[in-house]
């Protein structure tokens, strides 16, 4: 159910093309700590760095490590097996310090730094994640093709899609949520894989109403009935009668300071008004779904509903071309919020099919 018509911020720039992945080393991110360790505590603070195996796995084996439970260990972000990844992670270690314990021997993974604090990591306890990544199978010669795309996405913002990553190797969890959510499906699934599923379609409505917002070219504008999501603290207001007259309102949404949101449908959810409403009601209805299948699911509490920024800001970006020996490549590097997908971007500078 998901369309197969790509809708591009950048239409009129033509995409470069080429691959990705093709080895670890060419998709590079790096976690940007939203704070530093302060070297007492009961949590050791590790800077990993990791390469083929993702972030479950790797939990599983620090806890193994130092021989505490997987729950003892907490993660700021997700980050895919197919990269080279340095992430902070946090291990719950009552009494004791970083230097009791052994070091860690693993071929996929290694500590860079440690060091204790007091509280254990969460979930979205970043301020960005820098991204470097070469782009294969093209000239490097299309470099200035990918900066002009780059110049626009800088000046417009990237829309904040989800990855198709999201969705599961078939390209499917969205359905099997909603046949979850509606109680078609009859397959037993545990709290994580139910929860898996629903955020997946929740993703799908949401990049529907995304791709809506780039076509009647609203993505960077807040209209009255808009939720306007602000990116310093991460709640919204509605932009009613009197805000849309506000002269300032424009200048803080060039200067990336709100922009619009859009849904993650939950029955918990803030909802916008008028025709912002309509259209995000509407964008549900193209995956036979209304408001009130989230309020009367069975699984309602385990996607309440949150609203999520449209578009994000693309911070220190640059680009380059060049040659190795495994051939000529486009490297970009940026920086993007948490919760937001390299592939928003990559899908934008490259316009191929699979992103």
């Amino acid at each position: 159910m998901i369309s197969t018509d790509a809708v591009y911020l950048t239409q009129d720039l033509s995409g470069i093309g080429g691959t990705i992945k093709e080895r670890p080393e060419d998709f590079i991110v790096e976690e940007q700590p939203l704070y530093q360790p302060s070297g007492d505590g009961e949590h050791c603070y590790l800077f990993v760095e990791k390469r083929g195996i993702d972030t479950r796995e790797m939990t599983k084996k620090l806890a193994e490590h130092f021989g505490v439970r997987e729950r003892d260990v907490g993660v700021a972000g997700q980050k895919d097996a197919r990269a080279i990844t340095r992430q902070l992670v946090s291990i719950h270690t009552p009494g004791k310090i970083v230097d009791s314990f052994p070091m860690i021997q693993h071929p996929s993974m290694g500590v860079l730094w440690a060091d204790m604090h007091t509280n254990k990591l969460r979930m979205g306890h970043l301020k960005s994640n820098r991204f470097s990544i070469k782009i294969r199978g093209i000239d490097m010669t299309t470099a200035p093709r990918a900066l002009a795309i780059v110049q626009s996405l800088e000046k417009l913002g990237v829309p904040n899609r989800f990855g198709v990553q999201r969705f599961g190797s078939r390209g499917d969890n969205h359905e099997l949520g909603r046949a979850i959510l509606t109680g078609e499906s009859r397959r037993k699934f545990g709290v994580g894989r139910r929860r898996l599923f629903l955020n997946a379609l929740q993703s799908a409505v949401f990049n529907e109403v995304l791709d809506r917002r780039i076509e009647s070219g609203t993505l960077g504008e807040v209209h009255e009935g808009d939720l306007a999501w602000k990116h310093d603290s991460g709640s919204v207001f509605k932009v009613d009668t009197d805000t849309i007259t506000d002269t300032e309102l424009s200048k803080r949404v060039s200067s990336f300071e709100i922009s619009p949101s859009g849904p993650m449908w939950g029955d918990k959810m803030s909802r916008c008004s008028g025709a912002c409403d309509e259209g995000e009601v509407a964008a549900l209805r193209k995956f036979e779904l209304t408001p009130d299948d989230f309020a009367r699911s069975s699984q309602s509490k385990l996607v309440p509903g949150v609203r999520r920024p449209l578009r994000v800001r693309l911070i220190d970006a640059d680009v380059e071309g060049g040659i190795d020996e495994h051939g000529g490549y486009v490297r970009l590097a940026f920086d993007l919020p948490p919760g937001s997908y390299a592939t928003a971007v990559l899908r934008e500078i490259m316009k191929t099919n699979d992103l």
